[in-house]
Parts: structure tokens; sequence; C-alpha cells
């Protein structure tokens, strides 16, 4: 799927996202989607995941979340209004809740890993996302937090190439960069259509990128 995305996006473009170190090319946003919306973990994706109706966000009360909670309810309001997708705040116990944000487990080593899961349908719909918090790095909560949302919006995958807030290249990157809201955008555009082969996916993303990033 890279090369398919990339052979598409061979022209280089300017960009207007003034909180970028550097300019854009479009070759390389459009890798980044590919990289992150066209692929589940390592393997290519069949469909894309996205939210097609509202997100009912459930944050949970356990000790230590009321600290983070404010913030994780900025991040997901700030996506999804990137995405045009409605989000209400159930309680923890609501049966409507399908955005759901817990504090991580610590695994045998003692390590609370910040994580999720997604569910998604064969049409491409998101179904539910569960994010799980490290508490014990505040640190690096804010990273975490806006991480693990993007891939509770339907990023599946990572784009460690990109200055994105997907990458572990740019393992410091804690906040949304130029790169996120474009890609955002992009996989929430109308005119992609989830019933697409993946190949015609990425040519139409490419004319999405495209548009935006030479914007005035």
């Amino acid at each position: 799927m890279a090369l398919m995305a990339g052979v598409a996006c061979m022209a280089p473009a300017a960009s207007n996202a003034g909180d970028e170190p550097e300019r854009l090319s479009l070759t390389d946003v459009a890798n980044a989607f590919d990289d992150a919306a066209l692929r589940v973990n390592t393997a290519p994706a069949t469909e894309l995941a996205r939210w097609t109706g509202p997100i009912h966000l459930a944050i949970s009360d356990a000790p230590g979340m009321s600290t983070v909670a404010a913030d994780v309810e900025a991040s997901v309001r700030a996506l999804a209004a990137i995405a045009r997708v409605p989000v209400t705040r159930v309680d923890w116990h609501d049966q409507r809740a399908n955005f759901v944000v817990h504090a991580s487990a610590a695994t045998t080593a003692g390590r609370s890993p910040c994580r999720s899961a997604v569910d998604w349908s064969e049409d491409g719909r998101m179904l539910h996302a569960e994010i799980h918090l490290n508490l014990a790095n505040p640190g690096r909560i804010q990273r975490c937090i806006n991480h693990e949302a993007m891939h509770g919006f339907g990023f599946r995958a990572h784009a460690h190439a990109a200055l994105s807030v997907l990458s572990y290249t740019y393992a410091d990157q804690a906040q949304l960069t130029g790169t996120d809201r474009i890609l955002l955008e992009t996989l929430y555009d109308p005119r992609l259509r989830s019933g697409r082969a993946m190949g015609a996916a990425a040519s139409v993303a490419c004319h999405i990128i495209a548009e935006k990033l030479a914007a005035p």
C-alpha cells in the first residue's frame, strides 16, 4: 500500500501548517496517511475505520483518573471537532458508552503501558474504542492521551516517519501536529468512501491532502 500511495503523490506541496518546524511535502503526508490509516498494525487494511455515528465518551472514576479526565475529554472533543463527529460525555456505567478511557493495569513486569483497542465493522464503521492510560508516568500523560485518542478515531497503525503524535520516532511529541490534523481531516473527508479498495482510497486521499497543503 505504501508504494501505491507514493506513486500517486509524487509532487511536493507547500504547507500552511505554521506549527511545523519544516514545510510538509505531499509525498510525506500521503505516506503518513498510508502508514497510519491504511494499515492495521503491520498488515495492509482491507477497509477504512471511521466514526459514522456519535461518540459516547465514558471516563473511569477510578482513583487517579480525576486528575486527567479534563485533558482526556478535551483531547477527544478536539479530534471530534476536526472529524465532525458529535461527542456526548456519559457516565462510566452508561450502556451507550462506545469510547471508554481508564487507567492501565500493571503487568507482571510492573509496567502500566498506554495502549488502546478498537473495534470496527466490515463496512468501516467504528464501533468501540477503549483507551488505557499510564497514570504512573505523569510527564508523558498528554502524549499518551493524544496518541491513543488518535488510534480511537480510526488510525490503527503508526506514522513513524512523520512528525506526528502517532510516531515513535518522535517519541516526545505530545501535541497534535499539522500533519496529524491533515491526517484526521483526510480520513473523515466524505470523498473518501469506506467501500473503496485500499489502492483507490490511497489515490483519493492523495488528492485530498494535496488540496489541504495547497490551501492558503
